[in-house]
């Protein structure tokens, strides 16, 4: 219950306790007097424009109270008449917070958050009115140095709402900050989603094209069978006709799932091509994503030669991708990768290197086979599926491309993919 209660006002609960510790920095204005200058009303102000869901008045009124009683607890260890003057000096505080609160209200200050004019100058008109309420309350308001009193009240109900406007734009900024963050990561994250649909997009659109070849073949078969004159080619035929028709049926299921997936990625700004840059942006979040749930502390590093652009971008994003989460998982703590781009006139080039655990050179031609591993999960000893290496080589040759390995067990290992320049620069015929 009490849980529920908490989880409902927290962020009320925790802006009071803000307010209240602030409140604690303080300075004494005036000689022989209780009434005293603190940061509290200011992140008070600041907490207020930059939570509307924060109620001004309860939180105000709250915020006093938890200041009047940090104030004189504090006095309790010296005795209970200590602990009742401490009372005395420290009540009219309530009242500050209280009549700030209404102010604030009255004045309906969050509605000048876009006129810094406005909203400085009630602001400061809250404060000040605040302060002659708590000195009324003391009976300090009309003494012999009013004039001084006066002016150093105007002067501190400029300066806090300074304090508290800009403390509530550098909070703004670091969530605009923060969302832009956010943004980019989750940008990374869907242009990976991205790539790895438009890779099995590429196979089922090659699978789509085995099915209309098989379909036809069956096809043939059935009218061979029909044309032939013989006892139980009829049945033949028949049964060849029902696999057509069923393969047929297959091919629309397919025709369907591809249309549905071109649908989803169908032709958008990110469509017209990205950067090299940005193309490894994308690959060092994801890498930074992995090895973070892999826990392992590698040293990663990115460079290219020439930040073109390209349409290839996804299928790049899955080659590069594929890569690097295979030597993310041949390397252990402490180990280095590198992605490096160069290029001439007809090729561009890219290595991922590593210096782990490298591979054996009999194995150099299984690895792109697919179904070979040597990976498997240790706690259920199932083996991998073996096939990141496997669509890293259709996918290079699908792009009229080369892909090569160089490695020492025990060294590192490093992969050299080789892409016609033709296939990768956008607008360069």
């Amino acid at each position: 219950m009490l849980k529920q209660w908490y989880d409902q006002h927290k962020l009320m609960i925790n802006s009071i306790v803000l307010v209240a510790l602030a409140g604690m920095v303080f300075v004494y204005p005036f000689f022989q007097s209780h009434f005293r200058f603190t940061l509290g009303v200011a992140v008070l102000a600041a907490l207020l424009l930059y939570f509307p869901r924060l109620p001004i008045i309860t939180t105000a009124a709250c915020s006093g109270l938890a200041i009047f009683f940090m104030r004189s607890i504090i006095y309790l260890p010296y005795g209970l008449a200590e602990f009742a003057i401490a009372i005395g000096h420290n009540w009219p505080a309530i009242v500050y917070y209280f009549a700030y609160g209404a102010c604030f209200r009255f004045f309906n200050i969050r509605a000048y958050l876009q006129h810094a004019l406005g909203l400085m100058l009630l602001l400061s008109l809250a404060d000040i009115l605040s302060n002659c309420m708590e000195l009324l309350v003391r009976s300090e308001l009309f003494t012999a140095n009013i004039e001084t009193l006066l002016v150093t009240v105007a002067t501190v109900g400029v300066l806090r709402p300074v304090i508290a406007i800009a403390s509530y734009y550098a909070l703004k900024q670091y969530r605009d900050f923060a969302l832009a963050e956010d943004r980019l990561a989750r940008y990374a994250e869907l242009t990976v989603l991205a790539a790895q649909l438009k890779t099995e997009l590429y196979y089922l659109q090659k699978s789509s094209q085995n099915i209309e070849s098989i379909m036809e073949q069956s096809y043939l078969l059935y009218q061979n069978l029909n044309e032939r004159q013989r006892p139980g080619c009829e049945e033949q035929a028949g049964r060849a006709l029902a696999v057509a028709r069923e393969i047929h049926e297959v091919k629309k299921d397919y025709y369907r799932v591809v249309t549905g997936i071109e649908k989803v990625l169908e032709t958008s700004a990110i469509e017209q091509g990205l950067r090299l840059s940005e193309i490894f942006f994308i690959i060092e979040q994801n890498t930074v994503r992995v090895t973070g749930q892999t826990g392992k502390q590698l040293a990663i590093s990115f460079h290219y030669e020439n930040d073109f652009l390209t349409d290839q971008h996804y299928l790049i994003v899955s080659i590069l991708n594929n890569l690097m989460i295979n030597a993310i998982e041949a390397c252990a703590d402490g180990c280095a990768i590198k992605i490096e781009q160069a290029s001439n006139d007809s090729m561009v080039s890219f290595y991922v290197s590593d210096n782990g655990s490298g591979i054996k050179p009999e194995d150099y031609e299984l690895i792109f086979q697919p179904g070979y591993s040597t990976k498997f999960c240790p706690y259920t000893g199932k083996m991998s599926t073996g096939l990141g290496l496997s669509h890293v080589k259709n996918l290079v040759e699908h792009l009229q491309g080369r892909i090569e390995v160089t490695s020492a067990a025990g060294t590192g290992t490093t992969f050299a993919v080789h892409l016609p320049r033709r296939c990768l620069y956008l607008h360069e015929s």
